[in-house]
């Protein structure tokens, strides 16, 4: 994946947009009528669009498909403008991390009611993401989550076999890495202290929950039972196969992985592929396996785009069956065969190599708690500093989660 790797959890300040201007909305089609596509720059290969747009052209003759290219940078003022503009977008990609501040601000169409193929088997956290109050405003178009990313010749020098598939297992083969390895700085699987989105599905896999609402309120919940349990895992995990500071993130990860420091690292998928360009020499000597759980894989964050039809179309009926067509079977199977990981669990067969892995740790995947004040939280490190206190030992998990929970609840209920 590209541009998906640089999605974390970013906040979108929202203007408010300009009337549009007289054009009636939902326009039929006709001769002349255009509708705009705006995609994101390497979000689906020239191929796929070009069927795509041939074959609408042949169920509607007389619409022109527009295409436009943006730049993940700056996305969110062209976003505003496009929309204010006589001319509005009628499709957009959005990264899944977007969707919820545009739709709770009545800036997205309700698709809530629309017929989309594969939806019973869409990925979770790319429909969780395109959500508001139990309503449709984006739909999943392509997703990428993190995976274990291994050494085959560090694996073989251990003795190991098989990739683990429960937690339990990685951790007994983690300790063999351990074992054979004795450098002190050397992790089985380097896992820094700040790493959030690593971290994380830990407190998922034990059935916890970052924050919850209720009757409009948000709790914090990091210090409930069953997160806290899945904490306890996760520091005892780290501290047996980890040498990783505690005050870093997962940015130092291909260095650790690629110079040998590290049998294992937890990553997305495309970063094999970042490991083997900065180091060729490992060749064939990458591996991929899904995020072990305590029973299966493990829950994973996932970013990704949704598709998405602005307030403001003009072709609102239209734009859906764009939609329509792009995430069904015969486009998603293509975006597969690409590289991309499709919006379905039900897709398996048009994957292969890293993106088969990461199609089949999604059937498990999480998104942030669906605030609009969420943002907030992210930036201001809450959980990064939480795991950190904790890694360090400069506060227990249940001292760490409960100062974490009143920053949460907090942020969440803040208006701004």
């Amino acid at each position: 994946m590209r541009h998906v790797r640089a999605f974390g959890l970013t906040g979108t300040a929202l203007m408010l947009l300009a009337a549009c201007g007289a054009a009636p909305p939902n326009a039929q089609p006709g001769p002349g009528v255009t509708l705009n596509v705006w995609l994101m720059k390497e979000s689906a290969p020239d191929n796929v669009i070009s069927e795509l747009d041939q074959q609408f052209h042949t169920l509607h003759p007389g619409v022109e498909v527009k295409l436009t290219t943006l730049e993940w940078p700056g996305r969110d003022a062209r976003w505003q403008a496009g929309m204010a503009s006589a001319t509005p977008p009628d499709v957009m990609e959005m990264g899944n991390s977007d969707v919820l501040a545009y739709a709770s601000t009545g800036k997205l169409t309700d698709l809530t009611k629309q017929d989309f193929e594969n939806s019973d088997t869409w990925l979770t956290g790319l429909r969780d993401a395109g959500s508001y109050q139990d309503r449709l405003y984006g739909v999943p178009y392509y997703g990428g989550d993190r995976v274990v990313i291994y050494r085959k010749d560090l694996w073989q020098q251990a003795g190991l076999g098989d990739p683990p598939t429960t937690l339990a297992q990685l951790e007994a083969d983690a300790a063999k890495l351990m074992n054979a390895n004795k450098a002190v700085d050397f992790s089985a699987l380097y896992f820094p202290g700040r790493y959030q989105y690593a971290a994380l599905p830990f407190v998922l896999d034990a059935g916890g929950a970052i924050a919850t609402q209720q009757n409009g309120k948000w709790t914090g919940t990091l210090s409930s039972p069953k997160s806290q349990a899945g904490l306890h895992t996760w520091a005892d995990f780290v501290a047996k196969v980890s040498r990783a500071p505690a005050d870093k993130d997962e940015t130092s990860d291909v260095d650790a992985l690629g110079s040998g420091r590290a049998a294992m690292i937890i990553d997305q998928g495309v970063t094999a592929s970042a490991v083997a360009k900065k180091y060729p020499t490992l060749g064939e000597q990458l591996g991929v396996f899904p995020i072990p759980g305590a029973t299966g894989p493990m829950p994973v964050f996932l970013g990704g785009s949704n598709l998405v039809v602005p307030a403001a179309s003009r072709q609102a009926d239209l734009a859906a069956e764009w939609i329509r067509l792009l995430t069904g079977t015969q486009y998603e199977g293509l975006l597969g065969q690409s590289g991309l990981v499709p919006n379905s669990t039900g897709l398996s067969t048009f994957v292969s190599g890293v993106t088969a892995v990461e199609l089949t740790a999604a059937g498990r995947s999480w998104f942030t708690p669906l605030s609009t004040r969420w943002s907030a939280v992210d930036n201001a490190n809450v959980i990064q500093d939480m795991l950190e206190s904790v890694y360090n030992g400069r506060a227990t998990i249940p001292e760490a989660t409960t100062a974490a929970d009143t920053k949460i609840t907090q942020l969440l209920n803040t208006p701004g």
